[in-house]
């Protein structure tokens, strides 16, 4: 198995409506496959009115056509997925389909098959041997069917909020190719986007999972630790990436469970319903994040339109403080490189002219860590449990809502940032992000929905978040907010690639 620890690791709206409902955007739906749903698909199989074969086909089409604009792939493995695709379709014909029998998944430049290379993003591991052993949670995919055509892009060694490395270049938004697709898992989420795979699988050290789900118009789920078996470090989690929060649904029971290779992965399996109860008397909460930055007030007005939507639908909703607060980040970040994650220090410093400027900035902005720094994270992660207690979840609220990016104008290519130079914290960098301190409170699931496209036919998105382990209501939120706004990649509300 490999995993992080063995990886050493301003337009109006009216505007926006107008361009995303113009035959340009519409005909980015152009086949009847690449943004079909998981359950829109497997009934098509079954019916045998068309296959698995049908549907790689068609995206590996997509792929071929548009990927030069938006970058998000690292390695393709058509002809491996094209063989998987046939064995799903002829099993389709002997009634055995398994749960996602067919359905193609886009794999993060981090999860380990034989005879794929794992690169990190950097050009120190572009030419590392090729794995002879899967991921756990690649054992599951195969186990439920999935297809696997596309490995996607990550920054350097995971560690900012795109995608522009000196290995792979600048992955940029289908939405708006100006901009960034999030990150870490910013491939994954421009592949969903773009509609180059059905399904997703990224992973959430700081935001990895939530950020680029935002940025896309995802939902995007980072579950409780030890839900899904993806390792040791609490910090970090892999989860699923989706455009619908059904076809969420479908992944996350592929990949939840048990694992022999994963001590830390929760026994029993919990089930997550493909159907849920209304949202009537709920209360929920609202923290804007307000101490770790300032959200642009177009995402602050699609919040307060989902409030509202929610207000009338029977829950009460109010504002909270959970005390959040900027400087944090840096007791967070100090913390997790004081685990394993830390052994990329050593790796970054001995190579350093092959880094990517922003890799060079967050090592030397980290400094040295030690317990001292493991024992300040953790009186940081007491705290802040015990005020999300006392300020949330001990006051009655079943969730609380944040935003995930204070904007999503985030430009994609970070090298043309100040000289050469991008400020991690600030402006282009992480600053921008209020997903963080939720890796450190890490048995608080989390689930991010979309808000729509907000401004420069930009999406962005929310954050749901759930009392400890309690992974079900945040998918009974979702399935609900899914049912209350108006949906993307649908009449005509899609990516335009411009």
């Amino acid at each position: 198995m490999i995993d992080r620890r063995s990886l050493v690791k301003g337009v109006g709206a009216a505007v926006v409506a107008s361009a995303l409902d113009s035959p340009a955007a519409m005909a980015k739906a152009d086949d009847p496959f690449s943004y079909a749903s998981v359950d829109t698909l497997i009934g098509m199989f079954k019916a045998k009115k068309a296959s698995p074969v049908d549907l790689l086909e068609a995206q590996i089409k997509r792929i071929e056509a548009l990927n030069a604009k938006v970058n998000c792939i690292t390695d393709a493995h058509f002809d491996e997925a094209r063989k998987d695709a046939r064995e799903s379709e002829a099993r389709y014909r002997r009634g055995e389909a398994r749960p996602l029998e067919g359905i193609t998944v886009a794999i993060k430049d981090e999860f380990a098959r034989p005879g794929w290379r794992i690169t990190q993003g950097s050009l120190i591991y572009k030419d590392s041997p090729r794995a002879t052993e899967s991921a756990a949670i690649i054992d599951l995919l195969e186990a439920a069917g999935a297809v696997m055509p596309i490995q996607t892009t990550v920054p350097e060694f995971y560690l900012f909020i795109g995608a522009s490395t000196r290995a792979w270049g600048t992955t940029h938004n289908p939405w708006n190719l100006d901009y960034s697709p999030g990150g870490s898992s910013a491939g994954s989420g421009a592949a969903l986007a773009a509609g180059f795979a059905t399904l997703a699988l990224g992973s959430d050290m700081g935001g990895s999972i939530r950020l680029p789900a935002s940025q896309n118009g995802l939902y995007g789920f980072r579950p409780t630790f030890g839900r899904v078996a993806s390792g040791e470090i609490p910090y970090s989690t892999s989860g699923p990436m989706a455009r619908r929060c059904d076809d969420l649904v479908h992944l996350q029971n592929a990949i939840v469970g048990p694992s022999d290779k994963v001590m830390a992965a929760i026994r029993p399996r919990l089930d997550y319903p493909a159907r849920y109860a209304d949202l009537s008397g709920w209360r929920i909460a609202v923290d804007w994040g307000a101490g770790i930055a300032t959200v642009i007030p177009s995402v602050k007005e699609a919040m307060l339109k989902g409030i509202d939507a929610l207000r009338a639908a029977g829950c009460v909703v109010d504002e909270v403080d959970c005390g959040f607060s900027k400087d944090q980040k840096f007791v967070y970040m100090r913390g997790l490189f004081a685990t394993s994650i830390g052994t990329l220090l050593e790796t970054s410093n001995a190579h350093r002219d092959l880094l990517s400027p922003y890799m060079a900035e967050v090592i030397d902005l980290v400094g040295p860590v030690g317990p001292a720094q493991a024992e300040a994270a953790e009186t940081l992660l007491e705290q802040l449990h015990r005020q999300v207690q006392q300020r949330v979840f001990g006051k009655g609220y079943r969730l609380l809502l944040m935003p995930t990016i204070a904007t999503p104008l985030v430009k994609a290519d970070m090298f043309k940032s100040k000289e050469d130079k991008v400020d991690v914290w600030a402006g282009t960098g992480f600053g921008y992000a209020l997903t963080w301190p939720w890796n450190l409170l890490n048995r608080y699931p989390v689930m991010d929905v979309p808000l729509g496209v907000v401004e420069d036919r930009m999406p962005s998105g929310m954050q749901a978040i759930g009392q400890t382990f309690a992974d079900l209501d945040t998918f009974q939120f979702a399935s609900n907010w899914s049912q209350l706004r108006p949906p993307l990649f649908a009449d005509g509300r899609f990516p335009t690639f411009a």
